[in-house]
């Protein structure tokens, strides 16, 4: 081909050449063409022309020729083309050291094919942008199903968390279950126990009730009895002072009676005798009652006066008899006293004992029922306990049921989503 052609040939092509380097052609002026044709494909040549790593394992030094290696890799790319447009006879010499007229006809070879390969683009353009639009629509579908594939696996992963998470709270929720049965049996035996305890409770508390019935009438009793002795050591002994006085007293007038008794006695035995005398004065008188008359004038008025004396002696009798009644009676009082008072004294006994056994017994219901208090608090805060824990147990089972239906809802909105996002839109696609 003449250099003149080929020339037009090349600025057809986009590519300015200088006519000498067409008639002349040179190494320097093959390998630019080279650079320029493999840049119209839109290869690197940059990239080709470096050597691969098996040729800088074979490099021996940094001397090596690095140019005959950009060759051999320009030349390995363009046998590639060639071998597919059938340029077979193309070798490294018409490289390095070629032929005018064997290089000009390769190179109208391989520009030829690039006309060629611009014209089929251009006719076949709409095909390629087609092809490019339906390959960007399959890689779209290709991203978004790979994104729907990968929502799907995390849908998926986080409902096997969620049905893990399900599981766990259901063995949660059945410990629960379990802890609230037990509670509500607790619960059932702490009431049967307060139960008893209330029984028991009203039993001691009635007997409580009587005990202090019984202590106020005891008490009342010993106010009384109180009331009636002598409540301070000096009064008492006073009082006995006094009563040993009047003993004495007593004792002495009693002595003074006995005394006059005996007189009284002594009297009236002279009175009889008088009597007998005048009997038998009278008896001598009716004998010689002349002789004797007023002997017995004067013995009858001795007589009255005896009489008078006598029945002045008997008056004093009966009024020393009444009063050692008296005395005797008053005697008897003073050992109605002491036996009152050693009856007080045992009574005052009777009653520090049964206050001290109500005092002991107050003092142990007392204890039994701040246990039964404390007992009664214990089980108020253990039921307030169970309750709550009971309230508690409801609202979490309220609560993950909510939890599971939503879970649920959403789960299934989810799928629906997906199938008509992944399946139903691929298959209109399609």
């Amino acid at each position: 081909m003449e250099p003149e052609v080929l020339q037009s040939v090349l600025e057809e092509s986009g590519i300015q050449v200088d006519m000498k380097n067409l008639q002349n052609p040179t190494e320097e002026f093959m390998i630019y063409l080279i650079t320029e044709y493999l840049s119209k494909y839109h290869l690197d040549v940059n990239q080709i022309a470096k050597p691969t790593l098996e040729q800088l394992e074979c490099l021996l030094s940094p001397d090596s020729p690095w140019e005959v290696i950009k060759v051999i890799n320009l030349f390995s790319a363009l046998s590639s083309f060639c071998n597919e447009i059938f340029l077979v006879d193309l070798c490294l010499t018409d490289i390095t050291s070629p032929g005018p007229k064997r290089a000009r006809r390769q190179i109208k070879i391989l520009f030829n094919f690039f006309a060629y390969y611009k014209n089929k683009m251009v006719e076949h353009e709409t095909s390629f942008e087609e092809l490019d639009n339906r390959q960007r629509e399959i890689d779209d579908m290709i991203e978004n199903k790979s994104l729907s594939i990968a929502k799907i696996g995390a849908t998926i992963d986080e409902r096997e968390s969620k049905i893990e998470y399900i599981q766990m709270l259901r063995k949660e929720i059945e410990n629960l279950q379990k802890h609230i049965e037990s509670n509500n049996k607790k619960k059932q035996e702490l009431e049967n126990q307060v139960g008893e305890i209330m029984t028991r409770h009203q039993d001691k508390h009635k007997h409580f009730t009587d005990l202090k019935a019984k202590a106020i009438q005891l008490h009342k009793i010993t106010v009384e009895l109180q009331s009636k002795i002598v409540k301070s050591p000096e009064e008492y002994a006073s009082r006995s002072s006094e009563l040993k006085k009047v003993i004495e007293m007593k004792k002495e007038e009693r002595q003074e009676l006995n005394d006059s008794i005996q007189k009284k006695k002594l009297q009236i035995k002279k009175n009889e005798s008088a009597q007998e005398l005048v009997k038998d004065l009278k008896d001598k008188f009716q004998i010689n009652s002349k002789d004797t008359y007023k002997q017995l004038k004067e013995v009858t008025e001795n007589l009255k006066l005896v009489e008078k004396k006598l029945n002045t002696l008997n008056h004093d009798i009966q009024r020393w008899s009444s009063i050692e009644k008296q005395n005797s009676t008053d005697h008897s009082t003073d050992n109605d006293y002491e036996s009152h008072k050693q009856l007080l004294f045992e009574l005052d006994n009777q009653l520090s004992d049964k206050e001290r056994e109500c005092n002991s017994q107050k003092k142990m219901l007392e204890s039994v029922k701040l246990e039964l208090d404390g007992k009664k608090s214990i089980l108020e805060h253990e039921l307030s306990n169970i309750k709550a824990t009971e309230n508690d147990g409801n609202k979490k089972l309220r609560e993950f049921k909510n939890y599971f239906r939503k879970k649920i809802l959403e789960e299934m909105n989810l799928r629906e989503q997906i199938m008509e996002k992944v399946f139903g839109s691929n298959h209109e696609k399609l």
